[in-house]
């Protein structure tokens, strides 16, 4: 079976203003990055999942000019964003992609894809990857009962954790068939200039179509690659921690 593929994107991130337009070899990242997903076999149609907030104009603008579609829904609301970009496009089960995954591994999408039909998973996300490289799977009936359940309605930062703490979603976790790409040493995320500055140096030493494979043997290549962000790594986590979503329900929730 087929998926459709979620992409979340804003552009009034205050780390790094814009990053999804920000542009390599004349591409905004975010062209760069439906490009890469449009090579996975089993991603059906992509949809980007944006906010209604004014400073998305520009970049909706960029994607209806170029025949993408969007959906635009609550700004610091991820979960309810989803849920309602599913209700419109009639879609039981999902795959998301975060837009600072600028790396996300197209094999990934379609593995991610296929458990969520043949198993009872609810949830489905990635163990031991390089951060920034994997989707998530999720399906729809479930994240009705949690948006309709919760009382918190900020759930931009951890909105994942959120939905594996919420025990409304049998949970699977998924390892990688590789070994070798079981490297959660290695921040592909975009979330910091240092970040970009990395993503630049990558895009142009690979090939035009590349796989993680050869994404983790050019960093372990060039070992001096990895320290352009690690400085960001102990930022990002205590800005995650600060900012984590806290679970708060308006009732008890029921699982079917």
């Amino acid at each position: 079976m087929n998926c459709t593929v979620f992409l979340i994107v804003r552009t009034s991130s205050t780390r790094l203003p814009k990053k999804a337009l920000l542009e390599i070899n004349h591409q905004p990242l975010i062209k760069i990055l439906i490009d890469r997903i449009k090579t996975a076999k089993k991603a059906r149609e992509i949809i980007v999942c944006t906010t209604t907030h004014k400073s998305d104009d520009k970049l909706v603008k960029f994607l209806t000019n170029n025949n993408i579609k969007v959906f635009r829904g609550d700004r610091k609301d991820i979960l309810n964003r989803l849920y309602l970009a599913a209700k419109k496009y009639k879609v039981k089960q999902f795959v998301v992609v975060e837009g600072d995954d600028v790396f996300c591994e197209p094999i990934l999408i379609d593995e991610t894809c296929k458990k969520l039909s043949q198993t009872k998973y609810d949830f489905l996300y990635w163990k031991n990857l390089p951060f920034g490289v994997s989707p998530l799977g999720i399906k729809t009936s479930k994240l009705e009962i949690l948006v309709k359940s919760k009382a918190t309605k900020n759930t931009e930062t951890g909105w994942g954790r959120f939905i594996v703490e919420s025990e409304v979603f049998k949970v699977g976790q998924i390892r990688p068939r590789f070994k070798k790409w079981i490297r959660p040493d290695i921040r592909l995320s975009v979330d910091y200039p240092e970040d970009f500055q990395l993503v630049k140096i990558l895009y142009r030493k690979l090939p035009r179509k590349f796989t993680l494979t050869d994404l983790i043997k050019l960093l372990d290549k060039n070992p001096e690659l990895q320290k352009i962000n690690e400085s960001v790594k102990y930022k990002y986590e205590q800005n995650f921690t600060r900012k984590m979503t806290k679970i708060a329900f308006k009732r008890k929730v029921r699982s079917k």
